[in-house]
């Protein structure tokens, strides 16, 4: 019947809320399937880890709302 597409995000990946500061990333710590069938990511905030907040992945990954952070300097 019908399937939906596999969520490009993983675990691990990091965000930038669009209008925050670069600085201010967000790290995918969990995914799964909701009851609704909707895939879902826990994120939480790179550097203080006790900031999360849960959405659906296709708003995560929607520009609009959110950009892949830059590539950590090393």
């Amino acid at each position: 019947m019908f399937q939906r597409d596999t969520p490009s995000a993983k675990v691990g990946d990091r965000f930038v809320k669009a209008g925050d500061p670069q600085t201010r990333v967000w790290v995918v710590a969990r995914l799964w399937t909701a009851t609704d069938g909707l895939p879902h990511a826990s994120l939480e905030i790179e550097r203080d880890r006790s900031e999360a907040r849960i959405m659906s992945v296709s708003a995560l990954e929607d520009r609009h709302f959110y950009a892949p952070a830059p590539e950590k300097l090393t």
